[in-house]
């Protein structure tokens, strides 16, 4: 029988994360805690196969707390899903700590449990994530390529849109990152570099692409037109 620890310390916030555990598999073992000091002592006496960490809690930080997780020898390669409102920062701990995966609140019940019913089910087995590094001032994010939908430039600025957030960037160009973005990226336009898995449609007449998660379509500029039409086998 498989057991989850959840140290968050919104009571409404830990029992909803409880109840769709509960949906995946009612017998799994869950136990609650708001506290990082209480969750090591749980730690230490249950073997936990998942964590749950908030990163703000009432003790101390949960990157303390997962770093003293990973200094337990059963909880080396353990799975660890971090639970947080602000993603920005938090993107560094995937190289620090080997952070599965993290949520953000407010969170969608379909994006945790796919999360989780991949862990419960099947362990840690997706294929090697690919990530995009981006330096920012004292801040370095790892962002997943296949969460980006587009890539825009615009006034000397750099703004990395993803399915979770936008990141603002003021060292790169767009030639730079096309060059580190895997083959399902393209350039449609000086300002726009595109993720072809989140394009919806493609307005012919108007020469726009519109893109999935966007509030607005992206535009095909002249000189991109007949290198898009071969790659997107528009005729």
């Amino acid at each position: 029988m498989s057991s989850i620890l959840i140290v968050e310390d919104e009571p409404i916030i830990a029992n909803g994360l409880a109840a769709m555990i509960n949906s995946i598999d009612s017998k799994i073992n869950i136990t609650i805690t708001g506290y990082a000091k209480e969750a090591l002592r749980y730690a230490e006496d249950i073997n936990y196969d998942i964590f749950l960490l908030d990163i703000q809690l009432k003790d101390y930080s949960g990157f303390e707390l997962a770093k003293e997780i990973r200094n337990i020898d059963n909880y080396k390669l353990t799975p660890i899903v971090f639970i947080t409102a602000v993603p920005t920062r938090e993107l560094m701990t995937f190289k620090e700590i080997h952070c599965y995966d993290y949520i953000v609140k407010p969170f969608k019940e379909e994006t945790v449990k796919t999360i989780l019913e991949t862990i419960i089910n099947y362990g840690v087995v997706k294929e090697q994530e690919v990530y995009l590094k981006l330096k920012q001032k004292e801040y370095t994010y790892f962002v997943k390529q296949d969460e980006i939908i587009y890539i825009e430039s615009q006034s000397r600025k750099i703004f990395v849109t993803t399915i979770r957030e936008q990141i603002e960037l003021s060292t790169y160009t767009l030639s730079q990152l096309l060059k580190e973005l895997n083959p399902n990226f393209i350039q449609c336009h000086k300002g726009y570099i595109i993720n072809v898995n989140y394009i919806e449609k493609v307005d012919k007449a108007n020469n726009d692409i519109y893109m999935k998660g966007a509030e607005f379509p992206v535009s095909i500029g002249r000189k991109y037109r007949d290198f898009i039409r071969g790659n997107l086998k528009w005729d």
